[in-house]
């Protein structure tokens, strides 16, 4: 269905596929959460009211999910083509549409161009709930995800305990899960994704995560559209003693050096004639935004681990960070992006720094199939179903990762929740 829609819109309309697409989505979904006080999703008596109908749609829904439309909430699309696209697609439900669907087609329309040119890359929803499930985050726990692209760690964070909550689903999300990126179509997907899975009030926000010191006004928007705040300013304003957050998942972006020197001089691994890399600064990031005693979930690339260059890095973890657990993903995990070694650090925020110890155990695992071939392409399990989750349905060995860090825990007695 979304695929046909893609089709559409690409033949003769010249305007950002993206956002047109994104549109007819969003007034699709609008429509069947508010039938009955939304106009419904179809074809008119013309193509001009046809293309006022879904107008009105996209007006009631950026007024009832802020932000969710980019720009002005119109199509761009000429009516007759508009008429084409909502004929196409007016008998499916969106709501109905299972997120992993919805997920792999934002993935392949974001496609490589505008993701993997930053180092950005979708994580594959298998690690994500490999993590989810160590981490075992609680209904009570506030989670951040400071780099959450797609929503990923946040929808995976929301389904594991829609089943244990005490009070509606949309209040739960809307005090415990955060998430920012400073990509708009990023910000875009992650608020459409957690909308289909029942979350009416993400804390889904675009602001540049590494900003230590908001810039003058906190309303003023910097020359690349992102708001000039930080995340705490975003916690100050709506949490009232906002001390940190309870757990952290993200999968920052690899690629690009920073240079910003208005940015470096805040961050304590910053120091001069040294290489600056976007995913050190997220790690330092990430452990300055947990409260003591928080739990980190990230993914990075093999240097950090291993380079002899970022050993620095690593010493400066140590001191401030309980490293738990050491994952090893295989190099088919971020294919087709990237052959990019890549590993998940578990670990605790100390209660305060102390010198680096040296009699802690720490887990290393090694995932020798996350789920991918050597194309990129999703391994399946022949006894998988139809209906199977990507969890169920990928042919990995996470879940022996899963077991084995479990067992960990609790044979090395490691405070997990402090």
């Amino acid at each position: 269905m979304i695929s046909r829609l893609q089709e559409l819109v690409l033949a003769n309309s010249g305007e950002d596929e993206f956002q047109e697409i994104f549109k007819i989505i969003i007034a699709k979904l609008y429509s069947e959460r508010f039938s009955g006080r939304a106009p419904a999703f179809g074809v008119q008596r013309s193509p001009t009211k046809t293309a006022n109908s879904i107008n009105q749609l996209l007006i009631g829904a950026n007024s009832q999910w802020p932000g969710i439309v980019n720009g002005r909430p119109r199509a761009r699309l000429t009516s007759e083509h508009l008429e084409i696209c909502v004929e196409a697609i007016q008998s499916y439900s969106i709501s109905d549409t299972s997120i992993e669907v919805l997920d792999q087609f934002f993935e392949y329309l974001v496609g490589r161009v505008v993701k993997g040119e930053k180092g950005q890359y979708f994580t594959p929803r298998q690690v994500i709930e490999c993590c989810i499930k160590i981490m075992d985050p609680l209904p009570s726990e506030t989670v951040l995800d400071p780099a959450c692209g797609s929503g990923g760690f946040l929808v995976h964070t929301f389904n594991h305990n829609i089943g244990r909550l005490n009070e509606p689903p949309q209040q739960y999300s809307s005090r415990n899960l955060w998430g920012c990126d400073f990509d708009s179509r990023a910000v875009q997907i992650a608020k459409a994704l957690m909308l289909v899975a029942g979350d009416g009030s993400s804390n889904i926000h675009q602001l540049n995560s590494l900003r230590k010191t908001a810039y003058g006004d906190l309303l003023e928007i910097s020359q690349d559209g992102v708001p000039r705040i930080t995340i705490e300013d975003l916690m100050r304003s709506k949490v009232r003693n906002f001390k940190g957050f309870d757990l952290i998942f993200t999968n920052p972006p690899f690629a690009g050096e920073i240079k910003e020197e208005s940015l470096l001089m805040n961050y304590e691994i910053a120091k001069r004639n040294r290489i600056m890399e976007r995913d050190a600064l997220f790690l330092e990031r990430c452990v300055e935004l947990l409260r003591p005693g928080g739990r980190l979930a990230i993914v990075l690339p093999h240097n950090k681990f291993g380079g002899a260059n970022w050993s620095y890095l690593r010493d400066w973890l140590v001191r401030r960070v309980r490293i738990v657990g050491v994952l090893g993903l295989d190099r088919n995990a971020f294919l087709p992006h990237t052959h990019q070694k890549t590993s998940v650090l578990f670990g605790v925020k100390r209660m305060k720094s102390k010198m680096s110890p040296s009699n802690e155990p720490i887990l290393f695992a090694i995932s020798e199939s996350s789920g991918k071939d050597s194309s990129g392409k999703v391994k399946t399990r022949s006894a998988a179903g139809l209906g199977a989750t990507a969890w169920d349905r990928a042919d990995h060995d996470l879940g022996d990762v899963v077991d084995q860090f479990n067992e960990f825990v609790r044979s090395h007695e490691v405070k997990w929740r402090v």
